[in-house]
């Protein structure tokens, strides 16, 4: 009886614990350079019967490249192994996660297992945190502290609260209420996620009293009510452009849900049924856009605000000939939009003929805030001598403190010398040397009359051939008009040679964008990254561009966007495919007349 017993105990542990699903999910690493790749592992252990596959979430960050799967079979039990291979897409703190598995109506679940990706190399202090595999089994989640967090992140956090039971949502903020005109600002636009989905197609939010730039996006993770949520957040630079009210519309995020349908191969490799379109959008809002105090503005202001600003001088050489060019340079910079400042104005300089050029603008390397602005003049002395080029004022509005505040260049020295180029006065009618180094060697003008005539030289009629000054002047116009279009050619045909290599070359969605959005702008003037797409299709339409290859601009310019705002759908073969379907649209262009 006892030996019944204990046999009886023993079938039945093993029993228990044959049915023991077990998931878990691991990563061969946690921090990774951007041109590195990363394992992940997905392993089911404790079922019976056909494979069954696990459901990833959306992976934003990553494109997954390949994919292998293995089964192995003990006592009737079998246990899964599946491993994905990724890349990674931005820099920034992701993760990946939560992992699904549904078995015999139970579902299972990891908990999202955190990544950090850096533009180069991994910093010596995350490789030694980084763990040989980092492992996460499912646990109960617990609500983000949003107090922890700067003053825009804790509102974008706080506004998601308001969506209880939502697997999908959008919310948007600013980092400003009520700024001034042209101060710079932040637009936060955050996609959350619960749920896989397919074929997204962002769109941004239409702006009125504002001037809206991109400044990149970020992806990271909430916890809402007990569920864990994924986000994809798009960051833009906002200015307002006069006093008054300004609006932000909607931004909107199109997707599509449904089951995967087909065998097991099919389903492993990417084939999806999509069921469902449906979409998500953030709640518009207005802002009031303070106008500037006149109290105390200075002449030197030009329209500038913002702060921490630095203004600098140079001169592009310290000792310069009469009548030689001198570029004298001031340089901006701050976190202010400088694009539409005014240029400064130089002050008159005596001894100096000026020749004031186009400013030039960018962003500051290395930062997403800070930009630049730089003001050339060229200046020609007249004649030598010892000059100081004094301090020149630039001022801007500060609205932290609301008053105007002014900046000063150091003053410049330069040495002018006597120009070299000037030919002393030689009598060339002298025979023997000059003094000069020059020595006659004979005569080319002979004197013949010695009595007054009435006849003039050619010379002296030459002015009165005006006819002649006309035509010279005409030939050299027409030179300059013929190389200037021979120049605009060149340009164009180098538009198409240099996008044609881009596209052949092509390693990311990113990568066919800007090459299409470069070629754009150097071929027709067409900027995309500043106009919705509706602009672009109407601009390409206005050259001519006739409606059909502008309707396959806009569907592949949408899906170039749906690829990369969802990038589970992405591989090799879809990526030569939008190369090459950007590459006959191009070519068609270049057949028009």
């Amino acid at each position: 009886m006892k030996k019944f017993l204990l046999l009886l105990c023993c079938l039945c542990v093993s029993v228990a614990v044959q049915a023991q699903v077990l998931l878990k999910a691991s990563t061969d690493k946690t921090d990774l350079a951007l041109d590195d790749d990363l394992t992940l592992t997905v392993q089911v252990s404790g079922v019976s019967g056909t494979m069954v596959m696990p459901q990833l979430p959306s992976l934003p960050a990553f494109n997954i490249y390949a994919r292998e799967a293995e089964q192995s079979t003990v006592n009737g039990r079998t246990t899964l192994l599946f491993r994905y291979v990724m890349v990674p897409r931005f820099v920034g703190s992701t993760s990946i996660g939560p992992i699904k598995f549904n078995y015999q109506g139970k579902t299972y679940q990891t908990e999202p297992i955190a990544i950090r990706i850096y533009k180069t190399a991994v910093p010596p202090t995350a490789q030694k945190q980084t763990t040989p595999a980092a492992t996460n089994t499912a646990a109960k989640a617990t609500d983000t502290d949003v107090n922890q967090l700067p003053p825009l992140e804790q509102e974008l956090a706080t506004r998601a609260y308001a969506h209880p039971n939502q697997i999908y949502f959008l919310t948007a903020a600013t980092s400003q209420k009520k700024p001034y005109v042209n101060e710079p600002f932040t637009l936060a636009v955050r996609f959350y996620y619960a749920g896989a989905f397919y074929d997204a197609f962002y769109k941004n939010p239409e702006v009125s009293n504002l001037l809206l730039e991109e400044a990149g996006e970020t992806q990271g993770q909430q916890t809402l009510h007990g569920r864990v949520y994924q986000y994809t957040e798009k960051r833009y630079r906002v200015s307002g452009v006069a006093p008054g009210q300004a609006t932000i519309g909607p931004a909107t995020v199109t997707y599509r849900v449904g089951s995967v349908n087909g065998s097991l191969l099919d389903r492993f490799f990417g084939g999806a049924a999509v069921s469902k379109e449906e979409s998500v959008s953030s709640l518009p809002f207005k802002l009031t856009i303070t106008s500037l105090p006149q109290e105390g503005k200075p002449e030197s202001f030009y329209g500038a605000v913002g702060g921490a600003y630095t203004l600098s001088a140079k001169l592009d050489r310290d000792h310069a000939e009469a009548g030689e060019a001198v570029t004298l340079s001031v340089t901006v910079q701050g976190t202010g939009n400088l694009k539409t400042t005014s240029d400064l104005v130089f002050p008159e300089i005596p001894g100096f003929t000026a020749y004031p050029a186009a400013p030039q603008t960018g962003n500051v390397a290395g930062s997403t805030t800070r930009n630049y602005k730089v003001f050339q003049t060229v200046l020609v002395p007249t004649v030598s001598g010892s000059y100081t080029i004094a301090s020149i004022p630039w001022s801007y509005f500060d609205p932290q403190t609301a008053r105007y505040k002014t900046l000063n260049t150091r003053p410049l020295s330069l040495e002018v010398s006597p120009s070299s180029h000037t030919a002393n006065a030689l009598d060339f009618g002298a025979a023997g040397h000059t003094g000069s180094g020059i020595q006659t060697m004979g005569h080319d003008i002979r004197y013949i009359l010695t009595v007054p005539t009435e006849h003039t030289s050619w010379l002296a009629r030459l002015p009165q051939w005006k006819w002649m000054h006309a035509l010279v002047l005409g030939w050299l116009a027409l030179c300059l008009f013929i190389a200037s279009i021979g120049r605009r050619t060149a340009q164009r045909k180098h538009a198409y040679t240099q996008a044609k290599a881009q596209l052949k070359k092509a390693h990311s969605y990113e990568d066919i964008s800007d090459a299409l959005a470069t070629y754009l702008l150097q071929k027709w003037n067409i900027s995309t990254a500043s106009l919705p797409l509706k602009s672009i299709v109407q601009a390409l339409a206005r050259h001519n561009v006739p409606a059909a290859q502008c309707e396959e601009f806009s569907t592949l310019w949408k899906d170039l966007e749906s690829a990369r705002f969802s990038p589970a759908q992405s591989d090799p073969n879809a990526l030569a495919q939008f190369s090459q379907r950007a590459q006959n649209l191009l070519k068609n262009w270049e057949n028009l007349k």
